[in-house]
């Protein structure tokens, strides 16, 4: 695979260089990282088109989902603690969701419930938990998701000090009833963020605080966090969305970010930024099995768990479809494992997937994967908000396996 890998770099290459004067992203890197291998790197286009600001390797993006995944190995360390486990009951952990009830019909104020079963640590993991998104449609329960939580694009209980951070939004939550029973099937949701609750109340530190001392500083990511210091203003890149008339247009610019203060909702599920560097070495230490330049953060066996798929085929009929958003992939072939989506069968669409491959995305059509069987980890970043309809994440697939 090596011998294809490395003529895969001119391919990558083209690529990024072709999104960005297609108009598709506004600046792009890639990072592949291969075992016994040289690192291959390449940037394309600009952090901040107005600005005329190149995207460099010490540029820092919004990661949004891809912050799953590690507040996944956040609650890994702790079962590695035997602080947690993966089958305990979440109400050990947060009482509030005591009496939560499961969507039984009505709309408005006549909504109906019947009683939730137990919920696991496991079912926040893998997205069975019940609970939702507020831009999941479908179900009259997304509009209970922004009453409580409120709308739009930049979370605003995450920036509101009002909102009370992790403790505040499990109140909310308690308030709003699931989608599913526990356990019942795949539903893209809140549930990493109440996982990253669980990491705060089973170990006694901010979630912030945890991710630092138990991932970031064994891993050298110095670059990584749940906001911005004011010092690193400049590189952090703008976010853009499309325009009206077509093309993209500025969403947030990277030097007026909210992200530039301190943000009390640490959402676990899509709060931190970070650079390709950073998650490079997140990702090489899945793919060298919970270690990183000599420093252990999981076991193996906790890697191995999260990289392994947990749920049936029948709970998985909505993950195609959300991959997409979540992954910036078509999503054939996946199966889940805990905070990432895993390749369990050979992709009928024609995307050169490998069988074990880990991956998750996120909203701003940032994606990564890491790819035991060949020795590689590779990580993608850009800033468009909602994800690419390009599919990146199949289209890497094809320029970097061939």
């Amino acid at each position: 695979m090596s011998r294809g890998v490395v003529k895969g770099e001119a391919r990558v290459s083209a690529l990024l260089d072709a999104l960005v004067a297609r108009g598709v992203v506004p600046g792009a890197s890639v990072l592949v990282r291969r075992e016994a291998r040289p690192d291959f790197y390449h940037a394309a286009g600009l952090r901040d088109r107005e600005a005329g600001e190149p995207v460099t390797r010490d540029t820092i993006f919004r990661i949004f989902s891809m912050t799953k995944p590690v507040t996944a190995a956040a609650v890994m360390a702790l079962v590695d603690d035997g602080r947690v486990g993966l089958d305990d009951d979440v109400l050990k952990f947060i009482p509030e969701f005591e009496g939560l009830g499961v969507y039984a019909g009505g709309t408005g104020a006549s909504i109906q419930t019947t009683r939730a079963g137990p919920m696991t640590v496991r079912d926040l993991l893998t997205h069975t938990a019940g609970f939702s998104y507020w831009f999941q449609a479908g179900s009259p329960v997304t509009a209970l998701y922004e009453e409580v939580l409120g709308a739009g694009r930049f979370e605003p209980w995450r920036f509101d000090p009002a909102a009370g951070g992790l403790n505040g939004l499990a109140k909310a939550l308690a308030r709003v009833p699931l989608v599913s029973p526990p356990g019942a099937r795949w539903h893209y949701s809140m549930a990493l963020e109440v996982a990253g609750l669980v990491v705060e109340r089973a170990s006694g530190q901010t979630l912030d605080a945890f991710m630092a001392s138990r991932i970031f500083e064994p891993l050298g990511m110095v670059d990584t966090a749940f906001s911005v210091a004011p010092e690193k203003a400049s590189r952090l890149a703008s976010l853009y969305g499309p325009a009206p008339g077509g093309g993209l247009e500025r969403l947030e610019r990277g030097r007026e970010s909210a992200l530039l203060r301190p943000v009390p909702g640490l959402s676990g599920g899509g709060g931190l930024t970070s650079t390709i560097d950073d998650y490079g070495r997140f990702a090489e230490m899945l793919r060298r099995g919970g270690a990183f330049d000599g420093k252990r953060v999981l076991s193996d066996g906790s890697v191995a768990a999260m990289m392994t798929n947990q749920l049936r085929p029948d709970q998985l009929a909505e993950l195609p479809e959300l991959a997409a958003f979540g992954l910036g992939g078509s999503g054939d072939g996946l199966g889940f494992g805990l905070g990432g989506a895993v390749v369990v069968a050979p992709s009928k669409n024609g995307v050169p997937t490998v069988l074990g491959e880990y991956s998750w995305g996120g909203a701003a059509s940032t994606t990564f994967w890491v790819d035991r069987a060949n020795g590689l980890s590779v990580v993608f970043m850009t800033q468009v908000l909602p994800p690419s309809p390009e599919m990146l994440w199949d289209k890497l697939h094809a320029a970097i396996y061939g």
